[in-house]
């Protein structure tokens, strides 16, 4: 099993952790887009679904995306055209950039455990649990 859905299964169903995502705009003008898209589409409770296809597509805007995950189109296109989420995003990166955070995955548990790149779920597992204790 991969290690983000076995972290979903074990810590966020249980309602023992929650993942809390944050965009880092380190590709170019094109990681604004992509994470202006991933938040309209989480305006319609998409936003995981849209995450994930958007990295099996390393970040290409696929004409049927809204398709894919089952995204009105109308609210997105006004979300998108409005650029309601880029300000957000925006953030988020202004605040990863004030963290000295410059590559991804990078992951903060309980506030100060910091993992960098991708991890096997034993490494999660050790610094959550800790947490938890």
């Amino acid at each position: 099993m991969e290690t983000e859905p076995q972290l979903i299964a074990d810590y966020v169903r249980t309602g023992k952790v929650q993942i809390v995502y944050r965009h880092l705009l380190q590709l170019g003008p094109g990681s604004l887009s992509t994470g202006e898209a991933s938040e309209c589409a989480g305006a319609q409770g998409k936003f995981w679904q849209t995450r994930k296809r958007l990295y099996e597509l390393h970040g290409a805007l696929p004409a049927d995306l809204l398709q894919q995950v089952g995204i009105d189109a109308n609210r997105y296109a006004t979300c998108m055209n409005s650029h309601q989420s880029e300000a957000a995003v925006e953030a988020d990166n202004a605040d990863a950039v004030k963290n000295n955070i410059v590559g991804r995955p990078y992951f903060i548990i309980g506030g100060d455990t910091r993992l960098i790149g991708s991890q096997p779920y034993s490494v999660f597992q050790r610094a959550i649990d800790a947490k938890l204790r």
